[in-house]
């Protein structure tokens, strides 16, 4: 293990773990969960499967410590240590009246401060107790990061509500400027570690506000994919493909100068909004396409014929977006000096 990092190496390789781990933990079930919601009513054995895509979420805290552990070269041990430390401190697990329970995936936000101090930890203490590494460090690097992310939770899990209730007062005004708002706010906040799901539930995002909210979403989706194709491998595209634009957090952090074309795709993704009628239910918003399950939801609310819906889907949710998303990307190229195609490039160590 080098015990040498930047300060600049250090967070770059906990935002590239974030990335690989919220894909790695979330995309099974946002591939395969409208089909096997469906399919689990005819069989134990179909629910059962179900099931485990449930769970492969809920594991999501702790898949992404260890891929964190792997960025930093960390050996097999002290990565399930970090797991364990970002499992304890992400607030995925409730205790209420002496019961455990899995209540989320957990904040990210609140995640990223437990792995900074866990990964400084092992950085620090590793060797330095010998051969009784094994007896100290699961308690200094596991439950003591995890027992600090338990205190920190409620403060860092204020930033998911301040925007919670930002997003909750533009769903109150004209349905236009509503739409448009809050797709450009989701398009902006899509590939960052808040959770959008979270916010739409907690907000009770509902009709035209959720679906703005998926379309905000695929404006993100459609952003990096046409940013990527050119740079980036064929798994790198193929994730970004399926909507899993979450992958690109270290990119968009690394230049945030791409929140212009996320802007005005998600501009153009709310006036779709409106003028489709999208709609949407707490619990669809946060998907975007992936899996289906915006299209699937949205169409339940449309009137006239299916064929029709179906198609005006097809041209909102894919065809249109993409083709904005290679018009603002081919002017941003021309027109923003720091904006060039190698900004979008997606390196994982991992």
């Amino acid at each position: 293990m080098d015990k040498h990092f930047t300060a600049k190496e250090f967070f770059s390789n906990i935002l590239n773990g974030i990335g690989v781990g919220i894909v790695i933990a979330l995309i099974p079930n946002a591939i395969l969960g409208v089909l096997f919601t469906y399919l689990a009513q005819f069989h134990p054995i179909l629910e059962m499967f179900n099931q485990a895509l449930l769970l492969m979420q809920f594991g999501m805290s702790f898949i992404i410590g260890v891929i964190v552990a792997n960025q930093f070269k960390f050996q097999a041990t002290d990565a399930v240590m970090i797991g364990a430390a970002g499992l304890i401190g992400s607030g995925a697990v409730k205790i209420e009246n002496g019961t455990y329970t899995f209540a989320s995936i957990g904040d990210v936000v609140n995640l990223i401060v437990v792995l900074v101090i866990s990964c400084f930890l092992m950085i620090k203490l590793k060797g330095k107790f010998g051969s009784l590494d094994m007896l100290i460090l699961p308690i200094l690097v596991s439950v003591v990061s995890g027992f600090i992310g338990m205190l920190t939770l409620p403060y860092v899990s204020t930033v998911t509500k301040g925007i919670g209730n930002l997003i909750g007062h533009f769903s109150t005004l004209n349905p236009l400027l509503m739409c448009i708002l809050i797709a450009i706010t989701y398009s902006l906040l899509m590939v960052t570690p808040i959770s959008l799901v979270a916010i739409a539930t907690a907000v009770g995002l509902e009709g035209l506000s959720s679906g703005a909210g998926n379309m905000g979403i695929v404006a993100a989706c459609m952003t990096f994919l046409i940013g990527s194709w050119k740079v980036n491998n064929r798994g790198t595209n193929i994730v970004l493909i399926v909507g899993a634009a979450k992958l690109m957090i270290p990119v968009y952090f690394k230049h945030p100068i791409i929140a212009v074309p996320l802007l005005f795709n998600g501009l153009i993704c709310g006036l779709l909004t409106y003028f489709v009628g999208i709609k949407g239910t707490p619990m669809s918003t946060g998907f975007g396409y992936t899996g289906f399950v915006g299209p699937a939801n949205a169409i339940k609310y449309m009137d006239g014929q299916f064929i029709v819906n179906v198609l005006l889907l097809l041209l909102a949710y894919f065809i249109i977006p993409l083709i904005s998303a290679y018009i603002i990307h081919t002017l941003c190229l021309k027109v923003l000096p720091k904006y060039q195609k190698d900004i979008f490039a997606f390196n994982n160590k991992a």
